[in-house]
């Protein structure tokens, strides 16, 4: 199959930048949803920000959305990383109990 016939195009824009991005994504995949998520995201934070606080340029709102959306990440990522040691011990405790059982 063609690549191109694999991608398609999209736009997204974002507050205070005149011209909208162009953005690849692939057929038949959920990669167009989370741009549009992401973008409605990253918009909304960055009104948020410019409402509470006056006086800063495009540049710092969206620095701050960045340092937002990271730590979100980085949260997210330790709260799977928890789980995961969680239910790994979860589960040597049911082969142990299973293991007691025979």
């Amino acid at each position: 199959m063609d690549v191109a016939a694999e991608h398609y195009k999209i736009k997204v824009l974002l507050n205070d930048i005149e011209q909208p991005f162009s953005l690849t994504v692939k057929r038949n995949s959920n990669e167009e949803r989370i741009f549009r998520d992401a973008t409605k995201m990253i918009n909304a934070y960055y009104n948020e920000y410019k409402s509470r606080i006056k006086g800063l340029d495009s540049t710092a709102y969206y620095g701050m959305v960045a340092l937002l959306m990271a730590r979100m990440y980085i949260e997210a990522s330790d709260a799977k990383k928890d789980l995961e040691t969680a239910l790994a011990q979860f589960e040597k405790e049911i082969v142990a109990y299973l293991e007691e059982q025979k």
